[in-house]
């Protein structure tokens, strides 16, 4: 008797299995479907009672207006997602430049903002009766402050513009603004004497310097340039650490810089957008209302020491906190992070300074015949003579920066994570 090759008898036992499978099956399909009806019901089950208990626990802490943003934002999200699958499957959603890119009209006023909060200091914070300055917080040494009687931290006011005095510290004062009901701009006039505004404008833009010194920076790149050159606008993807309660949040934003040489100032801006290249993530919350304007303006000359800026920035984290932690959060974190960042240019300074191979000018980078550093020819107005944008650069990066910021990070309290001071950029 012949016998049949070993493959045909597995294919053949192979072949009786699932036949016996399939009879088994059919035969059993009702204990099937209940067991599996029974298991979903089970999950749905456990799904529901935790969700119940994160709603009652967030409810006791926050309120029920807290909890109702929060249904809120699951409600965004879902709906955020289904677009992007949406738009992407069938190939619609593509960049529009000329519809993104930041216009000159819209960064022509904060030409002026350095003056604007001297006046704004006249109208809030000065005292009609002595003209000096009324204390809104812990007062500095070195500011004559006023001690006329009956004038006290209650006595500063409200500009017309509905600017209102916020926090003052060494070198800085703040003011915010309510753009919406809990939400707030703000508004931040800083003075440096001893750096210059050109290596505090390479710290501004010098992303990879920023992963470095700021240690809530997880991911920070440039995924986009605009065409025309000479424009100088680029999309950011910025992924900022939360604390282990919250998701991360992660920005797409535009950027774009202007020198004034009439006027003898820088302004970088900053506007939240959408980009094909980076898609909402389900586990990143996504900030879609973000813009900020930081003028520079240096004390004489852009590469001599001295220099004020004027930060005018609005950020809504989609979440909602208690004031008493926001307040806290604001007088702390606020001026711990005008101080990382003014180290974070005296570093650049020195390491600039001592190390060839990192001579960057300002007057190098504004003649370059780079492409990406010509001179811009979309500004043509009467009054904006000489301006340009401001150059982007890529500098080096040492072992020693990321020891020190390793050694901040070591010392911040994770509730500096739940206000928007990261955005001095």
């Amino acid at each position: 008797m012949r016998l049949k090759p070993p493959s045909y008898q597995l294919s053949a036992c192979l072949h009786r299995m699932r036949d016996a499978f399939v009879k088994n099956l059919k035969e059993r399909s009702n204990i099937t479907l209940r067991l599996w009806a029974d298991h979903c019901e089970y999950i749905l089950a456990q799904r529901f009672r935790r969700g119940q208990q994160i709603f009652t626990f967030y409810h006791r802490i926050w309120g029920e207006h807290a909890l109702i943003q929060l249904l809120y934002g699951f409600r965004r999200q879902i709906q955020r997602n289904l677009k992007g699958i949406l738009l992407s499957s069938v190939g619609l959603y593509a960049f529009d430049w000329e519809k993104e890119r930041i216009s000159y009209d819209t960064v022509k006023p904060h030409f002026d903002d350095v003056d604007f909060v001297k006046k704004l200091q006249k109208e809030t914070l000065i005292c009609s009766n002595c003209e000096k300055r009324i204390a809104i917080g812990e007062k500095v040494e070195g500011t004559p402050y006023c001690v006329c009687k009956g004038i006290s931290q209650d006595s500063v006011k409200r500009s017309s513009s509905g600017w209102e005095p916020y926090l003052e510290g060494k070198n800085m004062l703040i003011w915010r603004r309510e753009e919406k009901p809990s939400r707030y701009s703000y508004k931040v006039y800083c003075v440096y004497d001893d750096i210059t505004a050109s290596d505090f404008i390479q710290v501004q833009t010098d992303l990879e310097y920023r992963k470095i010194w700021d240690d809530t920076a997880i991911v920070l790149n440039v995924v986009d340039t605009d065409p025309i050159d000479t424009s100088r606008s680029q999309i950011v993807y910025w992924e900022m650490r939360w604390p282990a309660l919250f998701a991360n949040r992660d920005y797409v934003y535009s950027r774009r810089y202007f020198i004034n040489n009439v006027k003898n100032v820088v302004v970088l801006c900053s506007r939240s957008t959408k980009h094909p290249k980076c898609p909402v993530k389900s586990d990143k919350h996504r900030v879609v209302d973000y813009w900020s304007f930081m003028t520079v303006k240096p004390f004489t000359t852009i590469n001599e020491p001295g220099l004020e800026f004027v930060l005018t920035y609005y950020d809504d984290p989609g979440v909602s906190l208690p004031a008493y932690i926001t307040n806290w959060v604001a007088q702390k974190q606020m001026p711990d992070f005008l101080n990382k960042l003014y180290n974070a240019t005296k570093e650049f300074y020195y390491r600039k300074k001592y190390n060839k191979k990192m001579t960057y000018s300002w007057e190098q980078l504004k003649t370059s015949e780079d492409a990406k550093y010509r001179r811009p020819t979309e500004v043509n107005t009467a009054d904006s003579e000489g301006e340009r944008g401001a150059p982007t650069s890529s500098l080096p990066v040492t072992d020693d920066n990321a020891n020190n910021a390793e050694n901040e990070s070591t010392r911040r309290s994770w509730w500096s994570y739940l206000y928007p001071n990261h955005l001095f950029a």
